[in-house]
């Protein structure tokens, strides 16, 4: 008898794409360490699977290279998830894909499966609680049926739902494929939607009245001009409002993506208003100056949190979370704008027996031959591993090229990392980020100071023009050569404890500590792992003794 069922994977992240032909499969081959070589990790094409109408599969095989694009449109990732199962087979319990044959066996049919897959988009209803904010899709297939079923995504019935009874967001297609001699495995594939914008009906409306200005600076001159002058705070508050306006100069959205419903209550929420900036004028007024530096480059939750109050929990309010504007009476009102991004279930029950899966419908991966230094993976290896390399074992004996391995894995995604971004313009982003969480209360450093815990591309002397990037470019690779790093290791002292921020660590300013120069998502500096973190520790001192 079969005793249970599960399906593989049991997560999966369907990236959006705009092609209709989906993104081929890969996987990550050995690093490129050809002379000349870009020292990376090589996307290696593989066998991809297909999913004609009717459900049949077909496998074709890698070609030698692989499409991401086509044209300005992405290939979408389409996952499958795979049914598996247990069952006893002759006093022994055998693990295996659930076949016909094998339903057969134990006197059961496909008849006998019913797949059910459920997806939202919960970002309006995360603020407004409101639950015709809500944006949910659902689809049942019974076994049997092998056609494309697309995922509708509506609002619930009720008083002025978000989506308008009649309309809805596509959320994506999923498909169940029929078993064959060839395949006879039970699949579904989820294929997620083109990665689109959706805005209410009178969004250009809404836009085309914003008060706008041609010249922040100059209207922030102006700004301080009225406040020493004693002008009326209402004024003064509503002209160092208009800067906010200009990032919607010339916006159109096509009119098949203007479908919501004005009057839900998402294109009505306000995170500020202005009567709460008034009443506070007293407070912020005199320091506008201070509040206008935070308003550029680095993380303008911190001008949010001045203007709500220092309890504000800026984590749930990074700027650029939802479409927002001026629009007196708010300082910050949102514009009802939802994408068709969100997550859910894979569900698949068999008679008595059930199984499900998450998945997350999320952007391209816009470089997909470079891994960051801390993933999902690592977060999970993290929860049920952690204690394999606090042995000091681990790192030792014949254990030891295991441990290497593991080092040079993550030195490598380092390196990979580094070369994803503008480090000169990140670390200027940061710099003043630095500079904005100085002015704090109880802050350990001035403005300056703050900004100093960063490196200053002005004083670094070098022939290149992005003088930061070359520089963390060169000594990353360096840290790839594993004797190099082996010796760095042995002769530097203190070197992990300088140089490798700690897991939790509550400092906010961002620092010359690695991981560098990206956020967690509790938006605090990123850190390694727990297991990382203890990883690097202990190979660290085994490699120090003698």
């Amino acid at each position: 008898m079969i005793k249970r069922i599960w399906l593989y994977p049991p997560l999966a992240f369907a990236r959006v794409g705009g092609s209709p032909k989906p993104c081929e499969n890969f996987y990550w081959g050995p690093d490129d360490l050809m002379p000349g070589g870009t020292a990376r990790t090589r996307i290696i094409g593989a066998e991809t699977l297909e999913v004609a109408g009717d459900g049949t599969v077909t496998a074709c095989p890698p070609n030698g290279t692989v499409i991401f694009k086509d044209g300005d449109c992405f290939r979408p990732v389409c996952p499958f998830f795979e049914l598996h199962a247990a069952w006893d087979e002759g006093g022994t319990e055998v693990e295996g894909p659930l076949t016909t044959d094998r339903l057969q066996q134990f006197g059961l049919s496909q008849a006998d499966l019913k797949w059910r897959v459920d997806v939202a988009n919960l970002k309006a209803f995360h603020f407004t609680a409101s639950p015709g904010d809500r944006i949910a899709a659902s689809v049942e297939i019974q076994g049997g049926e092998f056609g494309r079923q697309d995922l509708r995504g509506a609002s619930p019935a009720g008083e002025n739902p978000l989506v308008p009874q009649g309309a809805h967001i596509p959320l994506g297609t999923v498909q169940a494929t029929r078993p064959t001699a060839e395949f006879p495995e039970f699949r579904l594939r989820f294929t997620p939607p083109s990665g689109k914008v959706y805005a209410p009906k009178n969004v250009l409306e809404r836009v085309g009245k914003l008060q706008q200005v041609k010249d922040p600076e100059e209207n922030f001159d102006m700004v301080l001009k009225q406040l020493a002058e004693g002008v009326d705070p209402a004024q003064v508050l509503n002209n160092f409002l208009l800067s906010i306006n200009t990032v919607w100069k010339d916006f159109d959205l096509p009119k098949e993506q203007r479908l919501l419903n004005p009057d839900a209550q998402w294109p009505k929420y306000r995170l500020i208003g202005t009567d709460h900036l008034l009443a506070q004028a007293a407070n912020f007024l005199p320091r506008l100056a201070e509040l206008y530096a935070r308003r550029g480059r680095g993380d303008r939750s911190e001008l949010i949190r001045a203007f709500l109050g220092p309890r504000a929990d800026v984590r749930n309010l990074p700027p650029s979370v939802f479409a927002f504007a001026a629009e007196p009476p708010d300082f910050v009102a949102s514009l009802g704008m939802v994408d068709d991004m969100g997550d859910g279930t894979v569900s698949v029950e068999l008679r008595e027996m059930a199984a499900a899966s998450r998945i997350v419908i999320a952007p391209p991966s816009f470089a997909p031959d470079r891994r960051l230094p801390v993933s999902i993976a690592d977060g999970l290896v993290d929860r049920v591993n952690r204690a394999q390399v606090r042995d000091p074992q681990w790192a030792a004996g014949n254990n030891q090229l295991d441990a290497d391995a593991e080092v040079a894995d993550l030195l490598d995604r380092a390196f990979e990392t580094a070369g994803l971004q503008n480090i000169d313009a990140v670390v200027d982003f940061f710099r003043e980020e630095n500079r904005n969480l100085a002015w704090r209360r109880g802050s350990p450093f001035n403005t300056q100071q703050a900004a100093d815990q960063l490196w200053d591309s002005e004083l670094l002397r070098s022939v290149q023009k992005k003088s930061l990037t070359a520089v963390a470019l060169q000594r990353h690779r360096r840290n790839t050569t594993r004797l190099l790093f082996e010796a760095f290791a042995r002769e530097t002292d203190d070197w992990f404890e300088a140089w490798i921020r700690p897991p939790a660590d509550p400092k906010r300013f961002y620092d010359k500590r690695m991981p560098g120069l990206m956020r967690g998502s509790d938006r605090y500096p990123l850190h390694l792992t727990r297991r990382q973190y203890e990883m690097l520790k202990n190979w660290s001192e085994q490699r120090r003794k003698p």
